[in-house]
This record gives structure tokens, sequence and C-alpha cells, in this order.
């Protein structure tokens, strides 16, 4: 009798660990759930992007690469709302310039044939089938990326011959333009920093003494890397940066790039510092 009463509690015990781990399994997501990210559809040599987000809205564009380029361009968008109602997507669209691909004020159901984390497929009323590839919940497909770039010191050149030794620091970053779908951003080149360097230690004094020469420079900068980067840098974004005849200056700029990232500094706010601690130096 003690023997089967003990093997009656271990019987139960294990009914009631299966039933626990039954209960602690992941939530099977809804179709609404699954749904929800960035999703693309190739079509001939444009890709359709489609972001569905969680407050019940949409929005589509369609990007065209440039021949012989990593590049694309936009060549419309659209917006509007969506549910999903007896295994139907609805989508009702409130702006489009793009109508061959969504109407603008019009309503489309399409079936759901299937849906998965990163894949959705669609079927209209004629029975066309669309499939659209994504990556969930992931970054939005098209956003610029941002290239981080290693602080910058050179000591720029001399308008004049009795000029003093001038000093500029900076710390940027390469903002990239858009890519297709899936596509990686390209390895930044060896060439890139020793560009940075040579361009820089080119510059005098008037090039750089306030932001708006560092912006007009920064530019200039960019046309010089492109070559480089297969032409996808959009723009470098300067995020901190300091003029100096002070080699101590040097030395802090360098140290608290060296610390964990903070807050961005404002907008100019290096620049102004950089002229500050320039005419303190005379």
């Amino acid at each position: 009798m003690k023997i089967y009463s003990v093997f009656l509690c271990i019987l139960l015990s294990g009914f009631a660990s299966v039933i626990f781990l039954n209960g602690c399994g992941e939530k099977k997501k809804s179709q609404a759930e699954l749904a929800l990210g960035s999703w693309s559809q190739e079509k001939d040599r444009a890709h359709i992007l489609l972001n569905i987000n969680p407050k019940g809205e949409w929005n589509s564009s369609v990007k065209i690469p440039e021949a012989g380029s990593r590049v694309v361009k936009t060549s419309g968008k659209a917006k509007g709302v969506w549910n999903i109602d007896k295994n139907q997507m609805i989508f009702t669209v409130m702006e489009s310039d793009i109508d061959d691909v969504w109407i603008k004020g019009g309503t489309v159901s399409y079936d759901i044939v299937g849906l998965t984390g990163n894949r959705i497929q669609l079927k209209d009323e004629s029975g066309a089938v669309m499939v659209f590839s994504g990556a969930g919940m992931e970054k939005e497909a098209g956003l610029a990326l941002s290239v981080p770039m290693a602080p910058v010191v050179v000591n720029i050149s001399k308008a004049k011959s009795n000029d003093k030794d001038r000093y500029l620091c900076l710390k940027m970053s390469l903002i990239l333009k858009e890519l297709m779908p899936g596509q990686k951003s390209p390895v930044v080149h060896p060439k890139v920093h020793d560009a940075i360097i040579i361009f820089l230690s080119s510059l005098v004094y008037d090039d750089v003494k306030d932001f708006h020469g560092i912006e007009v420079q920064s530019q200039r900068l960019v046309n010089i890397l492109n070559p480089h980067m297969e032409g996808t840098i959009k723009k470098i974004a300067v995020e901190n940066v300091i003029l100096t005849a002070e080699i101590d200056k040097v030395d802090e700029f360098m140290i608290a790039q060296a610390l964990p990232t903070g807050p961005a500094p404002e907008k100019g706010k290096g620049a102004k510092d950089g002229k500050k601690e320039e005419k303190s130096s005379h």
C-alpha cells in the first residue's frame, strides 16, 4: 500500500509538471501581432515597402535603385489605416501619390494565405497572390544608417607663415543614403580615414572658424569620400568640434571622446567652445 501511494504521488507530480510547463509556454501570436513590422515586395526593378504599426496605421513607398549603384530613390509614398477581420487584411488608403499601387481614398481587402514572422502572403479578389518578406518588428527598412568614425585631430594649414599652430579636433559620423531592404551598408574603406586627414589638414583657420564653415567643409568632404563608399554617404554629422592652439585642449578632447557616451552636444556648441578657446590662446 505504501509503495502504491508513493507511485501515485510521483505520477500526479508528473502531470502537474506537464500542466505547469504548458501553462508557462510562449503565447501564440495573433495574426495582427505577426503582421507588425517592415515588409518588402520586389516587383520588376522596384521594391514596394510596407510598414505596419500597432496603432492601426500603415505607410508604403516604392524604392528604385540607381543604375550601377547601391543607392535607391523613392518614387512615391502612401499611407492609411489597416485591420484584420475574419482572415482578411484590410487597407484603407488615406493618402497616395502611387495610384498604380495604392489608390487614394480606396479600401482593399486581401485574403491571408500565409502569415509568419518573416513572410506575408496575401491574395486579392482576382486570385493573384502577393508575397512580402520582412523582418518583423526590426528597424524600419530604408532608414538612413549612421556609421560612427574615430575622433580626428589635425594640424590645419597656415594662411601666413607667421600664423600660430592650430588644431582641429572632430568627432563625426557618416550618415548613409537609403539602401534596399536587407542590403548591408558598405564597409568603410581604409582610404576613407586617410582622405579625411589629408582634406582637413589642408584647411585654414577661416575655413573652420565657425560652425557654418564646418558644415560647408563637411559637405565638401562628402564629395571626397563618396568614391570610396560607393556613393552611399548622404551627409556628415559633426557631433563635437574644437579649434584650438593649445595642445592641452587637444588632450582634453581625446580624453573626453574616450569616456562613456552621454547626451549629444547641442548643434554648434563644440564650434563655439573651440572658437572661444582659440581666442583665449592669443
